[in-house]
């Protein structure tokens, strides 16, 4: 098989449920010059085995076991296994308009960009998910306008060579892991380009789970170190990764969210002092 010009890396954990729909959306795609690289945490149900199924639709496809969990780590390794010019990280509950690849194949061809993001799709036709997933976009259109650039966990393109030189993601974040990368790409002088496009579904799994105020709140708190101090949180309380999340709740613990608590007053004080 020939190089690959886009490595489309999928991290994952316990996301036999929502990673079907994902790789039938790659294997649909226009464009067939990328390959595929699963990277599980070591899931407890049957995700490996639901990726592996597509070897025939995807005969480019990888899956590679990761003992430790981490979003960050994972993508590190995903990188490290791949092959193509461009790294696409895509996360488990995404899923790619059948388009995705070819019309990012000719903004990255035709444009000076090392790094991406696009608008994003709901993944429903009810209105109030189309005005979230609006407000998502106009989000985007802000941290370029107020120069804190996001590479969107979802979903995020750079150069291979680019990631390398910055340092791939930083493994100490459990959290916002995406928007620490994208202030350090800006930091070193790499510029974020927001595709102006809906060319990926956007899974909005956890804000139904958890309702979209808390999501908000949530988002809110965790934007302010990173507006002020451009400096983000790397924990969060309740935050926890993988599809095993939509099965059963999980009760947050009140001396960890004492200890959030204690962390965002601290850094309101550095702040105001």
């Amino acid at each position: 098989m020939r190089t690959p010009f886009f490595s489309i890396i999928i991290p994952t954990l316990n996301e036999e449920k929502f990673l079907p729909n994902l790789l039938v959306s790659l294997a649909g795609q226009t464009k067939k010059n990328f390959e595929v690289i699963v990277v599980d945490g070591s899931s407890t149900d049957k995700t490996v085995c639901r990726a592996k199924e597509f070897k025939k639709k995807l005969p480019s496809l990888h899956v590679v076991i990761s003992k430790k969990r981490s979003l960050p780590l994972q993508r590190n390794i995903g990188a490290g296994e791949a092959k193509g010019d461009w790294l696409v990280f895509v996360d488990a509950d995404s899923i790619c308009m059948p388009y995705f690849l070819s019309r990012i194949s000719d903004h990255v061809t035709h444009e000076m960009i090392t790094a991406f993001t696009t608008w994003v799709l709901p993944d429903s036709n009810v209105i109030n998910d189309a005005i979230f997933t609006l407000f998502a976009n106009v989000f985007l259109e802000g941290t370029l306008l107020f120069k804190r650039p996001l590479t969107p966990g979802p979903l995020t393109g750079i150069r291979k060579d680019v990631f390398t030189r910055v340092g791939g993601y930083d493994e100490s974040h459990a959290f916002n892991e995406d928007m620490e990368f994208g202030l350090r790409l800006a930091k070193q002088g790499f510029a974020i380009t927001l595709i102006r496009e809906g060319l990926y579904v956007w899974s909005m799994r956890r804000i139904r789970r958890e309702g979209k105020m808390k999501v908000m709140q949530q988002y809110v708190v965790s934007a302010l170190p990173i507006i002020f101090l451009k400096r983000p949180f790397k924990y969060m309380p309740g935050y926890v990764m993988g599809g095993h999340l939509y099965h059963k709740k999980k009760q947050i613990r009140r001396s960890v969210l004492r200890m959030y608590e204690q962390k965002l007053k601290k850094l309101l004080t550095e702040l105001f002092d």
